[in-house]
């Protein structure tokens, strides 16, 4: 047998000797979580059901699944998709009780988490998650991280909507038509009581003079009351037209 028959030899039962071996090459698969109680799957196949998990896995690729087994009506899970492509060591880490605040100004914001709506501010947000997507109508959209949560402060989204100004609310026209119904309405009761007052000393005394003064005061009265209807009317009036 000739030198070039042994080298292609050689290198043939090389490349049969590394293809059995990846063959039978395994990797190690851990599972790890913060509580002790779980359920696992691994390709929807029950796998275990304790905190800490480890098992060999082949060359190929896995769905893993992970359950709290708790009778708590917002119970959490987990779901992942891995690939086994050589025999190192994979790790896994699933954190059930280790949430934080997620708190934004204005409140009432959409969380997203890729394509899946998780909630809305203020939010309790696992770790797990690596960023974040905040939506709000009239807001501009902002990506972050779960280091830029900080439960002392809230996240701030930038107005882009259409400024509302106070409407005839915040006018001066307002303020002073309402002050203006104030002082009238006063007046009114004042000048009314007046009126009143010297009626019942003309009932005692019959002297003529306070009977005069009552008509007066009657008279002013009315005025005042008339002009504070008409300012009600204007205030409804401008409101209305708002």
């Amino acid at each position: 047998m000739n030198l070039l028959i042994k080298i292609v030899l050689a290198n043939l039962l090389l490349i049969f000797i590394s293809q059995t071996s990846a063959q039978d090459c395994s990797a190690k698969l851990k599972i790890i979580s913060d509580v002790d109680e779980v359920s696992i799957y691994l390709n929807d196949e029950y796998a275990g059901s304790k905190g800490y998990f480890e098992t060999d896995v082949e060359l190929g690729i896995y769905t893993v699944k992970v359950f709290e087994n708790s009778e708590k009506w917002n119970a959490k899970s987990f779901s992942d998709t891995i690939e086994v492509t050589d025999c190192s060591e994979i790790t896994l880490n699933y954190f059930f009780d280790d949430d934080i605040l997620l708190d934004t100004d204005p409140q009432n914001v959409y969380v997203f988490s890729k394509d899946s709506l998780l909630g809305y501010t203020p939010l309790y947000i696992n770790q797990y998650f690596n960023s974040l997507l905040l939506e709000k109508p009239d807001y501009m959209s902002k990506e972050i991280k779960i280091d830029d949560i900080n439960s002392a402060e809230k996240i701030k989204l930038d107005y882009i909507g259409k400024e509302i100004d106070g409407g005839f609310y915040g006018t001066t026209v307002f303020k002073l038509l309402v002050g203006t119904a104030i002082a009238l309405g006063a007046a009114t009761a004042y000048f009314k009581l007046e009126a009143d007052n010297r009626f019942e000393e003309y009932k005692i005394t019959g002297d003529p003079e306070l009977l005069n003064q009552t008509d007066r005061l009657d008279v002013i009265s009315g005025i005042s009351f008339v002009a504070l209807q008409i300012n009600f009317g204007l205030i409804i009036y401008l409101f209305l037209s708002d």
